[in-house]
């Protein structure tokens, strides 16, 4: 056989091998708290309420320690203040996501900019550059294959989050385009995983009886942007005095885990903890899975 011959059956060989590799959607880690988590889910949110905020979002998939495909995942974040003369917001987020043999962590810096478009409206647009390390064990990932691999595989990627806000008194808006770069992870083999570009979009208002009375409605959607579905979820959160409860509706994509149900404190509006849990049950012969948790923890000051 030829040089050229030779050379165009590697070629051939090596296009066949990289089409027929598998890669895995990398999705953004939505939590059930998502009314205690915009600053996380778009960066034109810091300032809206006007305040510096610290917090932190845990979630376990079972309180059991069954297995799981995304056993822990933790949420920080800090977003600075924002005034009339200072309009504009810094902030940074991190990220730890363990799924499977894998973990992601991210670190994201992100700058908002607000304009007053009346004494309580305002309009914001922010931005978030970040850096993502995905990881994977071999090990685990191979346990059950015929070739056990041991060691681990990771990648580093950049990723640019970019997102608008609109608070209009009680009424807010909110729209991010997240994961623009769409990172490949280059991991070995069928490890490989890709960002995907998603769209977020909410909306909420908050309906005060009292000043230490309110309840705030609120829908969330999630869409990735090519060929993906537009995922609802329908939210309520009650503070009366220094309790807070609420109630989320996630069925129109989540048969198994419909409902979660939300409680906790709110002292002086400075200080909140919330927790969540899933109501589950059984759906066309996929039996009930455990209840997901999740807790929050904001300071506001």
């Amino acid at each position: 056989m030829k040089l050229k011959q030779i050379t165009a059956l590697g070629l051939f060989l090596l296009l066949a091998s990289v089409a027929s590799a598998q890669i895995t959607p990398q999705r953004m880690v939505i939590p059930r708290l998502y009314q205690q988590n915009y600053f996380y889910l778009n960066p034109a949110f810091a300032g809206a309420e006007g305040r510096k905020e610290l917090g932190i979002n845990g979630h376990l998939n079972s309180l059991g320690g069954k297995s799981s495909t995304a056993p822990l995942s933790v949420i920080a974040h800090y977003q600075g203040y924002v005034s009339e003369t200072n309009p504009n917001g810094i902030g940074i987020v991190g990220v730890y996501d363990q799924f499977g043999p894998y973990w992601l962590g991210k670190l994201g810096f992100t700058y908002a900019k607000r304009f007053r478009l009346g004494e309580q409206s305002s309009l914001a647009f922010g931005a978030q550059l970040a850096a993502e390390y995905l990881n994977v064990d071999l090990s685990e990932k191979t346990s059950e294959e015929g070739k056990k691999m041991v060691g681990h595989d990771n990648d580093l990627r950049p990723d640019v989050d970019a997102g608008v806000w609109l608070k209009i008194r009680n009424f807010y808006a909110g729209g991010t385009v997240a994961s623009i770069l769409a990172p490949n992870y280059n991991l070995i083999g069928d490890a490989e995983h890709e960002g995907i570009r998603e769209l977020l979009l909410t909306a909420g208002y908050k309906v005060a009886f009292a000043p230490e009375y309110s309840v705030t409605p609120s829908v969330f959607m999630s869409q990735a942007l090519e060929d993906g579905e537009q995922e609802y979820q329908f939210g309520a959160m009650a503070n009366i005095k220094f309790l807070t409860a609420g109630v989320n509706y996630r069925g129109q994509f989540d048969k198994t885990a419909p409902w979660n149900v939300s409680a906790g404190v709110n002292i002086k509006d400075n200080v909140q903890l919330m927790t969540t849990f899933d109501l589950t049950k059984e759906h066309a012969g996929t039996p009930k899975p455990d209840s997901q948790v999740e807790a929050n923890l904001r300071i506001r000051f």
